[in-house]
C-alpha cells in the first residue's frame, strides 16, 4: 500500500476500502490476460507476417487434456464420436501381411501379434485400438519399441510395445545436454526430434514418480495427425466442441428436472383453530396435540404433506423450453462436424433416406481412409514392421533383413451388397479394376485368400460336394451331374 492509499484510508475508510477491492479485481483482470496471451504461440505482432516459425500462425493448445478426458468420461454423445472414429478406422484392425515372403516370415509375424503387448494383456489388434483410441481423444499417443534379450524372449521375437499418453511426458524438463525440450520433446540445433523424456510413474496418482526416462526417437512412434507444417503434438478431436457438447448436457439436464417437477402432483392438507385458539380434534388439556406434518422442503410424485395452520402453499409453473429438439439438432451437427463424424453417428436416423445416408458415409469413409494410409499405417504399422523384421533378423529368426508389408484395413459393409458386387464385376470386366485390389479393399490377403478357395475347393470335391460358387454358371450343371451332361440326347 502506497503513501496515497493510506492517506485515503486515514481520511475516509470506506473510500480506502473500495480502492483496495478495485486494485485486487484489477490484479485478477490482469492475470486473466497473462493466461489468454500465453494460448498464443508467438508474438501477437507475428500473426499478420511470416516469420518463418510455423506455430506464429496458429492457436496453441487452449484445451487442457483433463478437460477432455472428463468429457469423453461423462458425456455420451462424446463416447458414442469416439467410438464411431475408431470403428471406422481401425474396426477389429488393420492386418498386414508380408509381400512373396517365406512361410516362416508368417508364422514369426503370426505368433508374435499375439505377444507383443509389453504389459501381457492385449494382442497386436488391441493395441491398435487402443492407440489409436487415445490418439482422437488426447490427440496423440506414444508407442515405445522395447527391445529385449533373446532370454527375456523366450523363443520369440525379441520385441514388446509399450503404449503411453501425453500424460506421461515430463513437461517440466527444459533442456538436456545443450538441447531444448518442449513438453517432453528433446529437440536438437535443427528442430528435430531426438529423444522424448517420460516420467517414470504418473504424476498425481498413488504410484507417483517425478524420476525421468530419457527413450531416443528412434525407439518411440509418436502418432498424432499432422495438420500443419512444423507441428509438433496433435489436438483432440473434440477440441472445438467441449463447450459445445457441455451445453447439449446441460440443456437436457435442465428439461429433464422441469419434467420431474412438472411430475410432481402433491396434495397439502392445512388444521384449522376453533375459537380458542386450539387445533381441531384437542378435546381438552390433557390430550395430546396432534402431530404436524413435516415441514418438507422437497416434491416427490404422489406427495401428500400435512400445513400448519395459517400456513399455505404457492407453486412455481415451470414452463416448457420452445424448440430444443431443433436446437439440440443443431448443437449435436456442429459437435459432429466438430469431431470428424456425421450426424447419424450420433444413433439418430430419422431424418434420413437411403441416398443421403450413402452419400455421407461415403465423405466419412474418405475421411477415415485418409487418417489410415497417410498417418496410422505409414507413422504407426510401417515402423513397427520394420522393427520387428529388424528385431527378427538380428536374432536369427529371418534369413533376409526386409520384407515389403501389405496393410488391409477392416472393409466397411456394404449397404447394398448386390450393387456393390455387381459394379465390381463391371469394372473387372472392364480393365479398371483388378481382384487384387478388391480382394485388400475387403481386408484381406490376396495370396492367402486364394490358398483358402484352393484348399476349400479341394475339400469339397474330395467330399463329394458341389457348389455354384465352385463353377461358372454355364459349367455348374455339368459338374453337379456329370452322367446327365454326357448321356445321349433323346430322339
Amino acid at each position: 500500500m502506497n503513501m496515497i492509499d493510506r492517506a485515503i484510508r486515514a481520511v475516509s475508510p470506506v473510500w480506502g476500502v473500495k480502492r483496495a477491492a478495485a486494485r485486487r479485481a484489477l490484479t485478477v483482470i490482469d492475470r486473466a490476460d497473462q493466461r489468454v496471451s500465453q494460448r498464443f504461440v508467438g508474438k501477437p505482432a507475428d500473426w499478420d507476417r511470416n516469420t518463418g516459425n510455423p506455430d506464429d500462425a496458429r492457436l496453441g493448445r487452449v484445451v487442457d487434456r483433463r478437460r477432455v478426458l472428463e468429457l469423453v468420461a461423462q458425456d455420451p454423445f462424446a463416447r458414442k464420436a469416439l467410438a464411431a472414429l475408431v470403428n471406422n478406422t481401425v474396426g477389429w484392425g488393420i492386418t498386414g501381411a508380408p509381400k512373396k515372403a517365406p512361410a516362416t516370415f508368417r508364422n514369426l509375424w503370426n505368433d508374435w501379434l499375439k505377444i507383443c503387448d509389453w504389459n501381457g494383456r492385449l494382442n497386436f489388434y488391441g493395441l491398435q485400438e487402443l492407440a489409436v483410441r487415445t490418439m482422437f481423444r488426447e490427440g496423440e499417443c506414444f508407442i515405445v519399441l522395447q527391445q529385449l534379450s533373446l532370454q527375456d524372449a523366450a523363443g520369440t521375437v525379441p520385441l514388446r510395445l509399450q503404449l503411453l499418453d501425453a500424460g506421461m511426458l515430463a513437461t517440466g524438463l527444459t533442456s538436456f545436454q545443450g538441447n531444448s525440450v518442449v513438453h517432453g520433446v528433446e529437440y536438437d540445433a535443427r528442430g528435430r526430434p531426438v529423444a522424448y523424456h517420460f516420467y517414470q510413474g504418473r504424476p498425481n496418482q498413488l504410484w507417483v514418480s517425478y524420476q525421468t526416462v530419457r527413450i531416443l526417437a528412434a525407439d518411440v512412434i509418436h502418432l498424432f495427425v499432422q495438420e500443419y507444417v512444423g507441428q509438433r503434438h496433435g489436438v483432440s478431436v473434440f477440441n472445438t466442441v467441449v463447450k459445445r457438447l457441455g451445453d447439449i448436457d446441460e440443456g437436457v439436464e435442465a428439461e429433464l428436472v422441469r419434467k420431474n417437477i412438472e411430475a410432481c402432483f402433491a396434495a397439502f392438507i392445512t388444521q384449522g383453530v376453533d375459537d380458542e385458539g386450539r387445533l381441531f380434534g384437542a378435546l381438552d388439556a390433557d390430550a395430546p396435540t396432534p402431530v404436524e406434518g413435516l415441514q418438507a422442503e422437497t416434491l416427490t410424485p404422489g406427495m401428500i404433506n400435512r400445513l400448519a395452520p395459517g400456513e399455505g402453499v404457492r407453486f412455481g409453473d415451470p414452463k416448457a423450453s420452445g424448440g430444443l429438439a431443433e436446437i439440440l439438432r443443431l448443437a449435436l451437427l456442429s459437435s459432429a462436424a466438430g469431431t470428424g463424424i456425421t450426424y447419424e453417428h450420433f444413433g439418430d436416423l430419422s431424418n434420413v433416406n437411403f441416398s443421403s445416408y450413402k452419400a455421407g458415409n461415403l465423405e466419412f469413409q474418405r475421411s477415415t481412409g485418409r487418417i489410415q494410409f497417410n498417418t496410422i499405417i505409414p507413422v504407426f504399422l510401417d515402423r513397427v514392421a520394420a522393427r520387428f523384421q529388424e528385431a527378427a533378423f538380428t536374432a536369427g529368426m529371418m534369413a533376409n533383413r526386409t520384407y515389403e508389408m501389405n496393410w488391409a484395413p477392416p472393409p466397411f459393409e456394404s449397404i447394398d451388397r448386390m450393387g456393390d458386387v455387381q459394379a465390381d464385376i463391371l469394372e473387372m470386366a472392364a480393365g479398371v479394376e483388378s481382384r487384387q485390389n478388391l480382394v485388400v479393399a475387403r481386408g484381406h490377403d490376396p495370396d492367402q485368400l486364394r490358398a483358402d478357395i484352393a484348399t476349400d475347393r479341394a475339400a469339397n470335391k474330395l467330399a463329394g460336394l458341389v457348389f455354384a460358387g465352385d463353377f461358372p454358371p454355364t459349367q455348374y450343371a455339368a459338374a453337379k451331374d456329370p452322367a446327365a451332361a454326357t448321356a445321349a440326347p433323346a430322339n
